[in-house]
């Protein structure tokens, strides 16, 4: 049986942005014409529901992520304007906090449910735009309430989150999934449910949709990509992603900085 692409799933930083943070004029162009062609176009991302403030969207780039998809790392699944989140257990999030507290210099941030953000320490207020928050709408750390929360995120300095990671997997490890990401200017750990990941909330949003696997292709560069991309026949890996991450694709295309979107979608998908 031959399927034909129905749906397509994109990791944000490095995959879908260039390094700037930007969708290129031909990732654009080629994302337009799978969607007037009736393909869907979902986002697969650690970044919560907030990609207009966060990445200053013009309306034609929120037109073309307007589909949904999987946000916070599958710690929520967005699909015609329906939400539904997984959070973590209170204790993972008690026993997270406990160990991160013990380095003075890590920040951290909480994410919650409808998008509501506490932070360990102040940040300035353009930083907060990158996240896309208000500051006058933060939920105070100290009075963090652990119902609700769906990922932590551990920044700076990045000297020392390769050793906070192992600490963090020795204590919840067993009970949720700990990822090191990023690279560049900004370096993270990411805490979210062990029940999750971007591969088994695209299965669960895919259900909803009614598709195949075999009509979804999946876009990735990182290690919280790793499961989608050994889930899925139709996986890209970008050109900029490390090789451990590139095994667990079926295809590798150029790097997000040399319009490495459009060529998958032209030469390896053949869908422009």
């Amino acid at each position: 049986m031959i399927y034909i692409i129905k749906a397509l799933f994109f990791d944000l930083d490095g995959t879908l942005l260039t390094s700037k943070r930007k969708l290129s004029g031909k990732t654009k162009t080629a994302l337009k014409t799978c969607r007037e062609a009736g393909i869907k176009v979902f986002t697969a991302t650690a970044r919560p529901p907030l990609l207009s403030k966060m990445l200053d969207l013009t309306t034609d780039e929120e037109e073309i992520l307007q589909d949904g998809g999987v946000f916070y790392n599958g710690g929520c699944i967005c699909c015609n304007n329906n939400k539904n989140f997984t959070f973590l257990p209170e204790e993972i999030v008690s026993r997270s906090i406990g160990v991160i507290n013990l380095y003075g210099d890590a920040n951290l941030a909480i994410q919650m449910m409808d998008e509501k953000h506490s932070f360990r320490f102040s940040l300035s207020d353009n930083d907060y735009k990158l996240w896309g928050v208000n500051k006058d709408e933060l939920i105070s750390f100290e009075n963090l309430k652990y119902a609700h929360v769906i990922k932590i995120v551990v920044f700076s300095p990045w000297d020392i989150l390769p050793d906070l990671c192992n600490k963090l997997n020795d204590v919840v490890g067993t009970m949720a999934n700990v990822y090191l990401t990023g690279r560049g200017d900004f370096r993270s750990i990411e805490i979210v449910d062990k029940r999750i990941n971007k591969k088994l909330a695209i299965d669960r949003l895919i259900n909803l949709c009614g598709f195949n696997h075999d009509e979804v292709a999946v876009f990735g560069d990182d290690y919280n990509d790793m499961e989608m991309l050994k889930g899925f026949k139709n996986s890209i890996a970008m050109g900029n992603a490390c090789d451990e991450v590139k095994s667990c694709a079926g295809h590798i295309t150029l790097g997000n900085d040399e319009e490495g979107i459009h060529y998958a979608l032209s030469d390896i998908l053949k869908l422009i």
